[in-house]
């Protein structure tokens, strides 16, 4: 029973192993402006880039639609062209900012997309999508919706649900784009392990594949991130360090800590795009006499001609451009060359190294300090890029140990690993720092409404100030403040250094209330004990949140207790003397007994009172106010957003199900078609004209109603269809076939009779463990099956070709199936043991008797020496430890 119970939870921990591991698949998605790249790890695979359904490494961040379809990726882009009002890139720019932020005008005014941006009434001033008449989109739900087709393509990549993953953001990214990216991915679905900077997550890879001598000093390295939309510069310094491995050793980890970020947030290689994009709409322009940028359909077309255009400088000094029919059926063809692109953006190469020189100075460096550099990202193609830096860097390679492309999804996804349970990878140490100084401002919860639009009264009410994040704050770690006070209060995030946001961001980050001290203080009011200490912890996570982590509120009481006061233990000596006294003088035991008892007496101890505090968001809902912050999506939005994304993606999916199954009835009609003209000839033998005819006819009539009532039907319908279409073709098909098969199963079927009737003849002395009867019944089997064969011939004989068979060569093979199943019965039975005669069996006795004795005399040789094998073992016992304790 124990074998049995212990093999049951062996099976059941097999179980849950093999679901851990199917489960264990984690992701980081390097969520670009224009792309988006994901990096997946599974148990024991290698990590890898995940292809997309055009097998594409990298994926553009975008939505379109057509009708009532969604489409990604480069289906998207392909829209984008030709119907730009429904395509919708860019979007992540409009995550936590509002109508105002440069980056989001710069869209409609600059780049000229013609998107419908509304103002959320209720959040602050979030920003919201049009589509169409009445359609309205959050931000976050048209991110959601990209990152649903992520987790779909993740999905079938790695064959398995994959819901857990780390996403890179910029550096630059404030609060409340942060929080909008965090639930943009919630309601799409994903379970967010954390938030990685965009630079700290390829410095993170670089870690992983590094090595670094502890006896050198650190290494320096910056690396600069140009993308699409914006351009990142960080310095880090990587080192190594000896640390414990559990196994009473120490190994070597390389570690790595982020000591500067600096960044210009509106350039990107986009800006290079929107450039050359000027120039050619003003050229077009001036041809035509009109302006083409305010036409969406041309004017996409000539956006992504400059975007490929750039790209193609990148490698070459001079392009043609050519844009047949771009309006109007008019054809636009001119010449760009490199230079020009490069004189068209001077200006913009001048920017290009500002933030090299403001992340120096942060980390207090010069050039010479620099290690190395690292390039990521689409833009550093550019050549111009790469000359001004080695320019700057004078003698220093530029990056030469990183994937540009795909740097920051590989340390996302190491990153995932490593916060995930399921996997057991290389320790790397990691530092990252907050972007920003943050600080709080404590007032008086009641007094907080009142004087919203009273600077005196502001100025009178209570209120405190600190300083909680600086700049260099590592990610991850609390801070607390105390105080005495005996309100309710309310709490306000706010920027330390306006200067250093990016244009359109709020200085406030948020607004907290905090409840409880009032009746905190109220309760203990009678006790006099003072003003109530609050405490709160206030946290920057790893995503760069800042959040209040705890609070409490707490008073000390001083207080009288009993206090239990144990004498003096006696020496062993007294202890016999008493043992002998008690057992002299039993009549004292009792009085003895009394004077030992411990002694209790009144002391006075400190006791503290404590208070959870309740911390909650000052607004669920809010309307926008200048410089004020945005609001994240409340719980009840979240639902809200949850329920329309998943039914339109089950709409997706139906609509995906009968797309299917409309394409296999398309198919199955040319399939049919083919099949009935291939094979002709061999059809007549088994068709009357009639069935061949309403076959076609029924084909035809399919074809005519598969492009006029069954355009747009369900997937049922079709597979109806095509099960009464198949049945007829399946039936003509399997008689055509049956023509040769049958004539070949009979064929080898009585072949194999008359093998086996000459293999019994043989059996008879070649196995003499087969008995007569035996071979007699194999016998019978084959004339039965020989007059199965004779009369199933002729009744098929008997039948027209055009019907059903009565026979087929499937029931041929089942028939001899049987007896070859009894053959082989037989052929297994072994041979019998031969039976010995006397005499052998006297020779055998006496041979045991032998080779007993000649036992008996080993062992007594054995015996005489053995003390001198015990010795050597004995010594070897002695030394075996000594080796193992050794090689420990």
């Amino acid at each position: 029973m124990k074998t049995v119970r212990l093999l049951l939870l062996s099976l059941l921990g097999a179980g849950l192993l093999a679901t851990s591991l199917i489960e264990a698949a984690v992701a980081g998605v390097d969520l670009g402006g224009e792309f988006f790249k994901i990096a997946l790890v599974k148990p024991g695979t290698p990590f890898e880039i995940v292809t997309n359904v055009h097998s594409k490494r990298k994926t553009e961040t975008m939505v379109a639609f057509d009708g009532d379809e969604r489409l990604y990726g480069a289906d998207a882009a392909t829209v984008g062209v030709r119907r730009p009002q429904t395509a919708y890139s860019q979007i992540r720019r409009l995550l936590g900012t509002t109508l105002s932020d440069p980056q989001v005008s710069a869209l409609l005014d600059e780049e000229h997309f013609p998107y419908e941006l509304i103002q959320n009434a209720t959040r602050g001033g979030t920003i919201s999508l049009k589509h169409g008449k009445e359609q309205i989109f959050h931000a976050e739900e048209l991110v959601a919706m990209v990152f649903a087709h992520a987790r779909q393509i993740t999905d079938t990549f790695a064959e398995a649900p994959v819901k857990d993953w780390v996403l890179t953001v910029p550096t630059f990214f404030s609060q409340a784009q942060r929080q909008a990216l965090l639930d943009a991915a919630e309601i799409s679905g994903v379970r967010v392990l954390s938030l990685i900077n965009e630079n700290t997550a390829a410095a993170l890879q670089l870690a992983v594949h590094g090595s670094y001598d502890p006896e050198e000093k650190p290494k320096k390295i910056l690396f600069y991130n140009l993308g699409s939309t914006s351009l990142q510069v960080s310095i880090a310094e990587f080192s190594s360090q000896v640390v414990p491995d559990g196994f009473k050793k120490n190994k070597t980890i390389s570690t790595f800590k982020t000591i500067s970020n600096a960044w210009d947030e509106s350039l990107g290689g986009a800006k290079f795009d929107l450039r050359l994009a000027e120039y050619l709409a003003n050229e077009f322009s001036e041809k035509i006499g009109e302006d083409i940028r305010k036409v969406p359909r041309p004017m996409a077309k000539i956006r992504a001609q400059a975007k490929k255009t750039k790209t193609v400088l990148s490698a070459n000094e001079e392009i043609p451009v050519v844009m047949q029919s771009l309006y109007n059926d008019i054809d636009f063809f001119t010449t760009m060359t490199r230079s020009k692109l490069e004189e068209l953006s001077s200006d913009l190469f001048k920017r290009t190294l500002k933030p090299v020189e403001m992340a120096l100075k942060k980390a207090g460096l010069t050039v010479a300090d620099i290690d190395e550099i690292e390039l990521i990202g689409g833009g550093v193609r550019m050549p111009k890029i790469q000359q001004q830096l080695s320019e700057f860097f004078v003698g220093k390679d530029l990056g030469v140990h990183l994937n540009g492309d795909e740097a920051m999804a590989l340390g996302a996804a190491f990153r995932a690993a490593n916060l995930s349970n399921s996997f057991r990878v290389r320790q790397v140490g990691m530092v990252d720092i907050a972007s920003y100084p943050i600080g709080v401002r404590l007032t008086d919860l009641s007094a907080t409404e009142a004087t919203n639009n009273d600077d005196e009264a502001e100025s009178k009410q209570w209120m405190k100030r600190a300083s909680i994040f600086s700049e260099s704050h590592r990610l991850g770690l609390r801070k607390s403040v105390s105080f005495l006070h005996s309100n309710d209060i309310s709490c306000t995030f706010r920027y330390d250094k306006p200067s250093m946001l990016p244009a359109g961001v709020s200085v406030q980050i948020g607004k907290f209330n905090i409840t409880g001290v009032e009746k905190f203080a109220a309760r203990m009011a009678d006790k006099k004990l003072g003003e109530p200490k609050v405490t709160l912890s206030f946290e920057l996570d790893n995503n760069g949140i800042a959040r209040i982590a705890k609070g409490e509120a707490t008073l000390e009481e001083e207080v009288e207790v009993e206090v239990v006061v144990k004498k003096e233990k006696k020496s062993k000596n007294s202890e016999k003397e008493d043992e002998s006294a008690d057992s002299s003088n039993d009549s004292k035991t009792d009085e003895t007994e009394e004077e030992e008892k411990p002694e209790i007496r009144m002391e006075k101890q400190i006791k503290t009172h404590r208070e959870k505090l309740i911390v909650v968001r000052a607004y669920e809902t809010r309307k926008p106010e200048e410089g004020l912050s945005v609001l994240p999506m409340s719980e009840t939005v979240k639902k809200e957003s949850m329920r329309m994304l998943t039914e339109m993606e089950n709409a997706d999916n139906k609509r995906q199900a009968n797309l299917e199954a409309k394409n296999s009835l398309e198919t199955f009609i040319y399939k049919a078609h083919d099949a009935l003209s291939a094979q002709e000839s061999d059809i007549k033998e088994v068709t009357v004209p009639e069935q061949v005819e309403s076959l076609q006819r029924k084909l035809e009539e399919t074809e005519e109603w598969l492009y006029d009532d069954g355009d747009k039907v369900d997937a049922a319908a079709y597979k109806k269809k095509m099960n009464m279409l198949d049945s007829d073709l399946s039936a003509i098909l399997f008689r055509v076939a049956e023509l040769k098969e049958l004539p070949i199963a009979i064929k080898g079927a009585r072949e194999y009779a008359f093998s086996t009737r000459d293999l019994m003849n043989e059996w008879s002395t070649s196995k003499p463990q087969v008995t007569d009867v035996e071979r007699s019944d194999v016998v019978e089997k084959l004339d039965e099956l020989d007059a199965w064969l004779t009369e199933s011939e002729a009744k098929q004989k008997a039948t027209d070709k055009h019907e059903e068979p009565v026979v087929t060569s499937a029931d041929v093979v089942k028939k001899v199936q049987g007896v070859k199943k009894f053959v082989a019965t037989l052929a297994k039975r072994p041979k019998p043991q031969p039976v010995k005669s006397d005499i052998e069996e006297d020779e055998s006795k006496a041979e045991k008797e032998t080779s007993a004795k000649d036992g008996e005399s080993e062992k007594a040789e054995e015996k005489e020496t053995e003390p001198t094998d015990v010795s050597e073992k004995v010594g070897e016992e002695e030394t075996g430890p000594a080796d193992e304790k050794d090689e420990l």
